[in-house]
């Protein structure tokens, strides 16, 4: 018959007590040990850091790498080193009205305008057209201008057009108001060079 524990015998009460006194030893040699491990995985966690970090904007973290010492070109001479500017005159002068030698006059002040090598720039003039301007056909002329990065602004087109007109009132012999400019922004891919497209030259 089970005694109830007041009327347990005085060796059960020891035997117990044994008990506890040999789990609360156990557990505190244990807790040094834990100790050192936790303190160990800490250290070798910390040793395992990389020496050389960079930051990418504000958050991120590119481990082990060491800092960029070079430069990269900047936009405008990434630009300038693919562009190829087109220019088109189209005119209803006769051919004998326009001055010989007018393209590549016309080539060289491209590219003085446009801050380009001159032997990228390509020009087209077309006389004899049939043509009316601000509803009249009297002697007109009509420049297109097309490039690369150098005519997408209000700003850029302003000055370019500034220059383009000194030159050719004085070529064509021809009043402003009979003038007229078109600006056209390229992109890469729009222009088709030695067999592939100036994305990928």
């Amino acid at each position: 018959m089970k005694l109830p524990d007041f009327e347990k015998e005085p060796g059960d009460h020891n035997a117990e007590s044994q008990r506890r006194e040999k789990s609360l030893s156990i557990r505190r040699e244990l807790e040094p040990s834990r100790a050192a491990v936790g303190g160990a995985g800490r250290k070798d966690f910390r040793k395992a850091e990389p020496k050389h970090v960079t930051v990418v904007g504000r958050s991120g973290v590119s481990p082990a790498c060491e800092p960029w010492q070079g430069s990269l070109p900047s936009k405008a001479a990434s630009a300038s080193l693919r562009n190829t500017p087109f220019l088109e005159l189209d005119t209803n002068l006769p051919a004998n009205r326009v001055p010989a030698g007018l393209e590549k006059r016309l080539c060289a002040a491209a590219a003085a305008i446009l801050g380009k090598p001159e032997d990228r720039v390509n020009v087209t003039v077309r006389p004899g057209l049939t043509m009316a301007l601000n509803g009249s056909v009297d002697p007109c002329a009509q420049l297109f201008v097309s490039s690369i990065g150098v005519v997408g602004t209000a700003e850029e087109n302003r000055s370019h057009s500034a220059r383009f007109f000194e030159f050719l009132t004085k070529e064509l012999a021809l009043g402003q108001d009979r003038i007229i400019i078109r600006f056209s922004p390229l992109e890469p891919w729009q222009i088709g060079k030695k067999g592939t497209v100036m994305t990928f030259l």
